[in-house]
């Protein structure tokens, strides 16, 4: 009876050491986790410090900064490869004089005349297209100089940028010049068969041909990317008093001239498609009085 008693106490006893076990295992645990944690972050945030006193010492080694500055986006965007190119209409007083200062400014802006060309009207009036190159670094001292001679009634100014398209050359250069290198090293070491040396020699010679090429491509784009184009359309300014009283019947002579031309055209033509037929009628009428001549002579006679 006494052991039925006790073992209700007993389980109660057991349950609360069970608790109690339960407890300060949780406890161990969290400190053993939270141990582990501050170690991982003591070590990375060790780590980190080391590897931005690294990164800081390497910067310092080759004189950059850690961070971006200004210098270095302005040296990004000074790289690119951008071909510029401008045209602008002008009205001016003489048309020689202004042309004469293009050519002028563009000399003293690194450049030269490229192409001209000139026309005169029928009042006189001269107007032409100036194109001329000049430095790029120097391209819009040109263009505001330019747009100085006279009234500016247009203008237009147009940028490509080439940096994809002239990496891809530089990339394409490179490796055929490393095959050309390597060529040239097998058939100076190497030594084959005469058919395999003659085939080498052959893909050196392909090689050497696409070489080249891209080598002129690549001039092209720096001669393009060296030098601006700016083309100037020049032409004097229309006459004050445009139009007179005169002016009607000038226009109308003017529209009646091609009629004219064209109604004597066509009488050159209908004459000239009449003229065997009335040479025709005029044998017929010459043989036909000759013959009644005759008769009437003959009639004379017989009487």
């Amino acid at each position: 009876m006494k052991l039925l008693r006790l073992r209700p106490l007993l389980v109660l006893f057991l349950v609360v050491v069970a608790a109690l076990g339960g407890l300060l295992l949780r406890a161990r645990s969290h400190s053993r986790s939270g141990a582990m944690n501050f170690a991982g972050d003591a070590l990375a945030g060790g780590f980190l410090r080391q590897t931005s006193a690294k990164a800081a010492a390497s910067a310092e080694v080759v004189g950059e900064s850690p961070s971006v500055e200004p210098d270095a986006l302005g040296a990004m965007f000074a790289a690119r490869k951008l071909i510029r190119s401008a045209s602008v209409t002008l009205e001016v007083a003489r048309y020689g004089d202004a042309a004469a200062r293009v050519e002028a400014i563009a000399a003293a802006h690194g450049g030269y005349l490229a192409d001209a060309s000139a026309t005169r009207d029928a009042g006189d009036r001269q107007s032409g297209t100036v194109t001329v190159r000049v430095r790029a670094d120097r391209f819009e001292e040109a263009l505001k100089a330019l747009q100085a001679l006279g009234k500016v009634e247009s203008a237009r100014m147009e940028t490509q940028d080439v940096g994809k398209e002239y990496f891809d050359l530089e990339t394409r250069l490179a490796a055929k010049r490393d095959t050309e290198a390597r060529l040239r090293e097998i058939l100076r070491t190497k030594t084959a068969r005469l058919s395999d040396v003659i085939m080498a020699e052959k893909e050196l010679a392909r090689v050497i041909e696409e070489r080249e090429t891209l080598e002129g491509q690549r001039l092209f784009y720096d001669r393009q990317l060296a030098l601006s184009t700016i083309t100037a359309e020049l032409h004097e300014p229309q006459p004050f008093l445009r139009g007179s009283a005169l002016a009607p019947l000038r226009e109308a002579l003017g529209q009646a001239l091609p009629l004219l031309s064209a109604s004597a055209a066509a009488l050159v033509s209908a004459m000239a498609a009449a003229l065997p037929w009335a040479l025709v009628a005029l044998v017929a009428w010459w043989l036909y009085r000759r013959l009644a001549t005759r008769r009437v002579v003959r009639l004379a006679t017989e009487r």
